[in-house]
């Protein structure tokens, strides 16, 4: 509970500053569903259900790859936040540096995996032979974009944490714009199908990379002789940084087997399931990237808070982040619930799989009120570097998800794996409420 009045916090953080950089982040990261939405979209219009099943699949395999490596942005965040809210340069720069070369290191080895990578992602789902083909040309062709996604990462993370709100917003945005222009232009006007989708993802990764390079030239100022070169490769600091992201890591890991499941099973009811699971999943990650932005912000303040050390802000934070959360909630339900049938007819025009979408639709209403808590949250102990509590709610969420899915699924088939998933947002929510006393006591907030 917090020890201030309302009134008090609105002097350590007025509403105005909180969605001054809360409302450009929801909308810049609300691109990048709407990214993967116009593929899927796009991919909806062609007479197959195969087309948005290789499409999906193909996503969720760069999600698998990328997201794991996500704490390449989260930390960075966090830790970009905290040298701004102390106001040491050097700090500053090695918060970008360090996890750059990270960065580069690990997409150099996706590029040199990419076969084995491939191979062992659609022998686990076991789609259909012809989705696994198309689904196979969809990754030969984008995989060569990791370098350029994961150098964004650190560059966005960098950006976002020093509150660089004009550069991080533009980044996002104009890169996602660009994918949907394309994917539009390539598939329909050119008919490239598949390889439409995938060369306008890869055009744009590659525009995101040099974009991100100009900004932080622009914007980072860095002056290179003060970098401490000896504490840059110093293993006992890369150790301290890899504690955080290794946490991250395994919190990603975990998020990324609850989606995998979700995928393979629904996959075993059929392509038509497969789609219209696909769909609402592209409408839940809209809703997802929307609270993720709060999430963002919440990442951003606390960060600034623990440089500052100061408890007024901490406090300030959690509080504006639950009000404005319930005001997002409502008006994502509302939105969907008035809207649903439209909503999922912009995705595919098959009838089987409108239907089938509608009739699973109730879940992604719901989820918001399932998912928020833990989202924001997360973004939290992002910001305060203390990410321990995450790896531990994620590794509970997800034996809850595994037992609900194993006891739902064989008695309510694809309804059962929804409901499944909503326990695990259930569970993170509850997990971390509970780490979020703790972290107040052991900061002495």
């Amino acid at each position: 509970m917090s020890l201030f009045t309302p009134n008090e916090q609105d002097k350590v953080l007025s509403n105005r500053e909180y969605l001054g950089i809360t409302i450009p982040f929801m909308i810049s990261t609300m691109t990048q569903p709407l990214m993967g939405a116009v593929n899927t979209a796009v991919m909806g219009q062609l007479p197959d259900p195969k087309y948005i099943a290789a499409v999906s699949l193909g996503a969720m395999l760069f999600n698998n790859l990328y997201w794991v490596f996500g704490f390449l942005r989260v930390s960075t965040t966090g830790y970009s936040a905290q040298a701004h809210g102390a106001g040491d340069k050097v700090l500053g720069m090695l918060a970008f540096f360090k996890p750059f070369v990270l960065a580069m290191v690990v997409s150099v080895l996706c590029i040199i995996f990419q076969k084995p990578i491939v191979d062992a992602y659609l022998g686990m789902i076991g789609a259909a032979p012809e989705v696994d083909e198309l689904t196979r040309v969809y990754y030969k062709i984008l995989v060569w974009g990791a370098p350029m996604v994961l150098g964004n990462y650190v560059g966005l993370g960098w950006l976002m944490g020093q509150t660089m709100i004009r550069a991080s917003v533009f980044l996002q945005m104009s890169m996602n714009v660009m994918n949907m222009l394309l994917s539009i232009a390539f598939v329909f006007w050119m008919q490239w199908g598949v390889e439409g989708v995938a060369w306008a993802t890869l055009l744009s990764q590659i525009y995101g990379g040099v974009m991100t390079a100009i900004l932080m030239y622009a914007y980072g100022k860095f002056n290179l002789s003060q970098l401490p070169t000896k504490e840059l490769v110093d293993i006992r600091t890369f150790i301290d940084m890899l504690k955080v992201n290794v946490n991250l890591m395994i919190r990603t890991a975990c998020l990324l087997t609850v989606n995998n499941i979700l995928t393979a099973v629904g996959a075993s009811f059929g392509t038509a399931v497969l789609a219209a699971n696909a769909v609402l999943f592209q409408i839940k990650d809209i809703m997802s990237y929307l609270i993720d932005g709060m999430a963002n912000g919440a990442s951003i303040f606390s960060g600034r808070a623990i440089g500052k050390h100061s408890k007024e802000l901490f406090n300030a934070t959690i509080s504006m982040t639950y009000k404005w959360m319930i005001v997002l909630v409502v008006f994502l339900m509302a939105c969907f619930h008035f809207g649903n049938r439209l909503v999922i007819k912009i995705f595919t025009n098959i009838d089987s799989v409108i239907q089938l979408a509608l009739q699973y639709n109730i879940y992604i209403l719901v989820w918001p009120v399932f998912g928020c808590i833990g989202m924001v949250l997360y973004g939290v102990f992002c910001g305060a570097t203390r990410t321990a509590p995450v790896r531990n709610m994620m590794l509970i969420s997800l034996t809850v998800f595994y037992a609900a899915e194993k006891l739902l699924v064989p008695l309510k088939g694809n309804d059962g794996l929804w409901m499944a998933y909503q326990c695990f947002f259930i569970s993170q929510a509850i997990v971390l409420s509970y780490y979020l006393t703790k972290l107040k006591k052991e900061l002495g907030f």
